[in-house]
């Protein structure tokens, strides 16, 4: 009589081996048709009530790879509690549900740090839900990227409430990518601004002008500007703290033109203030822009002085350092 085949434990034979990777190929298959996956990290941060999480995306054919980061309330993570995070050690299971769908995650947490893996399940009513809006259905991909950044339902109303001009699926991926969401529409709409065009709120967004900036703006006088003039002011550096400190030199009632004049070219508090200690106390704003354009430095306006025992006017400085004096 033959004997018979021991399968030790542990060690499939050729014919299991075979039958589990014809599974685990048509697990793969179905998950890549149906949920984005990759990995996870969370950092619990109990002073600001916050949980960073952190998303890394695998590279799969058409998808992409690269990493996602963003803060949320620990009340949005399904089935994992504040003391969990506080002081839980081991295994855990939780959800992330957005309108476009719901991240499940698997893995481990200790103290208030966790790690794993998650897949993502598109919501079957989204695409519907969308198309009743105007919009044209979204592919997987994109309601995964949807879901990533929160634009949902609320934002889509919002967006319609204001009087925007109907975006594309993709401009709305965009958005999301950018931070220019619900939360960043609203503020601006609390400062009084309706932008009214997705590209334009990404451009502001992109450039930081923030709803803080507009404030700080306004209580240092400067209300009411427009889009175009917030913009300016960002992408040259006018800040607040440079408003104050030509203030501080007796630069009021500046106009949006002048400060950006002053920035551009290189009037800095340490410039002008240089030259007062110097004894140039009566100096224009824009004759420090035009010393600033000639070269006039405090170190050449003092080297003047030391060689002809006085201080030289804004002008023969200008003339001097043309000519190429010293």
């Amino acid at each position: 009589m033959p004997r018979p085949t021991r399968i030790r434990p542990g060690y499939p034979t050729a014919r299991s081996a075979a039958i589990s990777l014809l599974l685990l190929a048509s697990l793969s298959t179905a998950r890549a048709q149906t949920a984005e996956q990759g990995t996870w990290r969370i950092y619990y941060q109990p002073s600001r009530d916050r949980v960073q999480l952190s998303f890394e995306h695998n590279e799969d054919g058409r998808r992409r790879h690269g990493m996602t980061s963003f803060g949320v309330s620990p009340t949005e993570l399904r089935g994992l509690s504040v003391s969990q995070l506080s002081s839980y050690n081991g295994p855990v299971k939780f959800q992330l549900v957005r309108d476009a769908g719901t991240f499940n995650f698997d893995g481990e947490l200790r103290d208030g740090r966790g790690t794993g893996f998650y897949t993502f399940a598109p919501d079957s009513r989204f695409p519907q839900q969308l198309a009743s809006r105007g919009y044209e259905r979204p592919t997987t991909e994109q309601q995964f990227w949807l879901a990533l950044h929160d634009v949902g339902y609320a934002m889509l109303d919002e967006m319609r409430k204001e009087g925007y001009e109907r975006p594309s699926v993709n401009q709305l991926v965009t958005m999301g990518m950018h931070g220019a969401n619900l939360e960043y529409m609203k503020s601006l709409s609390a400062a009084g601004y309706r932008v009214g065009d997705a590209h334009r709120l990404v451009t502001l967004r992109d450039h930081g002008v923030s709803d803080d900036f507009i404030r700080e703006l306004s209580d240092a006088g400067y209300k009411g500007l427009s889009l175009e003039d917030l913009q300016d002011l960002r992408d040259h550096g006018v800040t607040p703290d440079f408003i104050a400190a030509l203030r501080r030199f007796g630069f009021n009632g500046l106009t949006t033109d002048q400060l950006l004049e002053a920035r551009d070219h290189g009037v800095t508090e340490s410039f002008v203030e240089d030259f007062r200690e110097l004894g140039y106390t009566d100096v224009t704003l824009r004759e420090f822009v035009r010393m600033r354009d000639h070269g006039v430095t405090p170190g050449f306006a003092r080297q003047v002085r030391s060689s002809t025992g006085r201080l030289a006017s804004v002008d023969d400085l200008v003339r001097r350092r043309d000519r190429g004096d010293y």
